[in-house]
């Protein structure tokens, strides 16, 4: 009587033997197509692929959901210009303030 396992590791052996060949490094003579063909249905396949998720995805999602941003409020938007007004003026004061630091510099230097 055969021993129990010998037929799963037989199987194995034969599977494993079957799935390395198609591995192995290969001449370009033994292509049937030449490489720009196979490089080409490649990416051919690839767009497929893509075409069918986003077809896919059409269906069955890109759904609503309820936690969307609300609109702002009259009162929010004349807020958010007056923050936008205050931080431009405060910006222009420290502007000229670096010019005015950098134009006194330049006159010490100058004169010396």
């Amino acid at each position: 009587m055969p021993h129990p396992i010998s037929a799963p590791l037989l199987i194995l052996a034969f599977s494993a033997l079957a799935t390395a060949i198609p591995l192995t490094k290969r001449e370009n003579s033994e292509y049937i197509l030449p490489k720009p063909v196979i490089v080409l249905l490649i990416i051919l396949g690839s767009g497929l692929a893509v075409c069918m998720g986003f077809a896919v995805h059409a269906t069955f999602g890109f759904k609503e959901s309820g936690s969307r941003m609300k609109s702002a409020s009259a009162a929010q938007m004349e807020y958010m210009a007056e923050v936008r007004v205050r931080n431009m003026g405060s910006l222009m004061a420290e502007g000229k303030r670096s010019r005015m630091e950098s134009a006194m510099a330049g006159g010490q230097r100058g004169g010396m």
